[in-house]
């Protein structure tokens, strides 16, 4: 956890930017059509971090998803060879509607201005509204999904970077992996903040710290970080 000086926001303390530096990231890797996809994670699930995705995910806080994709983008890039594209898991035009912002765009959009990389947003779509993943039992996720995305013909022949908030299962990535394989585009790596090690899975340790708040403007936390000296997320 942060400090209790943190009110929301892109910047934070020094004190608390070193307690995120010193939080351990890694590489893991997902099966995907016989191959194995890096997937670049932040940090374990519950560090630092985790309740600021749920801050940007279900309390407005813009700030938060571009410090996150700071916290990301600092980390060494996730690719070698030609630069890919960078997709962002997209969310069902209803649910954007409801949310009225996707969190894992913002955070891909920092992170890739970071990593000088173009975004394409449009690029993947979800045109099937599922259940939360987050409600679900394991078992449940991938079915949950089935052909849920649908990528645009401009993607074949593209090298991408798929990045999401929260890797679980994998599920969601997967999904999105074939939507893109299918229109002739090739994920080379993902990214996410926070990764759920296996033994979290299967322990159930993993619940989320916030219930999900309906996005208004009302939610939305536009005030200005606290007055302390802004941290620089390089590494």
């Amino acid at each position: 956890m942060l400090c209790a000086a943190y009110a929301g926001g892109s910047e934070i303390c020094q004190a608390c930017a070193q307690q995120v530096k010193s939080t351990p990231w890694g590489v893991s890797s997902l099966g995907f059509s016989g191959r194995r996809i890096p997937v670049l994670w932040r940090e374990h699930y519950g560090g630092p971090l985790t309740p600021i995705i749920y801050g940007a995910k279900y309390r407005g806080d813009w700030g938060q998803a571009r410090l996150l994709g700071a916290c990301l983008g600092a980390l060494p890039k996730p690719w070698l060879g030609n630069p890919p594209v960078v997709i962002p898991v997209p969310l069902t035009n209803k649910r954007l509607g409801a949310r009225g912002y996707n969190q894992s765009q913002m955070i891909a959009a920092e992170a890739a201005r970071h990593w000088g990389l173009a975004l394409k947003p449009r690029w993947l779509k979800k045109t099937k509204h599922t259940r939360r993943q987050a409600t679900l039992s394991l078992s449940q996720r991938g079915q949950n999904l089935c052909e849920s995305f649908q990528a645009h013909a401009n993607l074949a022949g593209q090298r991408v970077l798929l990045i999401d908030d929260i890797m679980t299962t994998g599920a969601t990535l997967r999904e999105a992996m074939r939507a893109i394989d299918k229109a002739g585009g090739t994920v080379i790596s993902a990214a996410v903040i926070a990764h759920v090690p296996k033994d979290q899975r299967k322990n159930n340790s993993f619940q989320r710290p916030f219930k999900p708040l309906r996005a208004s403007s009302k939610s939305f936390n536009t005030t200005p970080a606290p007055k302390h000296r802004p941290c620089s997320m390089s590494f």
